[in-house]
């Protein structure tokens, strides 16, 4: 069996007079810049696994993409919308601190990024 972690992501963006990316290609870049710790993310979900075989749920992460320098500031949790159990939120929130966007933007994008962790069913 493989197991399963589907990510989704929610983007705004803060209007500022210059764009250097229009919304899609932001939202597309920051899920590749969030992509870059699907392993730190696995990993959680892995260790997760060893203590609950069964665990499932989702972990909400909100974060903003400084503009100019393109950190991802003020990384939480969304309590609404995770419901997986707290040590595997609190490892997910781990994983992904610290990222950056590269090259920076000129805007600012407030986002929220869904993981889905889901034992696969075999066939």
């Amino acid at each position: 069996m493989h197991d399963k972690v589907a990510p989704f992501i929610a983007l705004a963006l803060v209007a500022c007079s210059a764009t250097a990316r229009g919304p899609e290609t932001y939202r597309h870049e920051t899920q590749k810049a969030l992509e870059t710790r699907s392993a730190g993310v696995k990993s959680c979900y892995d260790k997760a696994l060893e203590t609950d075989p069964g665990i499932n749920g989702l972990v909400a992460v909100r974060f903003i993409v400084e503009r100019k320098t393109g950190i991802f500031t003020r990384v939480t949790i969304d309590p609404t919308k995770s419901t997986a159990t707290e040590t595997l939120v609190s490892c997910v929130l781990g994983a992904v601190n610290g990222l950056k966007l590269e090259p920076p933007d000129a805007n600012e994008g407030q986002a929220t990024f869904v993981y889905e962790f889901r034992k696969a069913t075999p066939p």
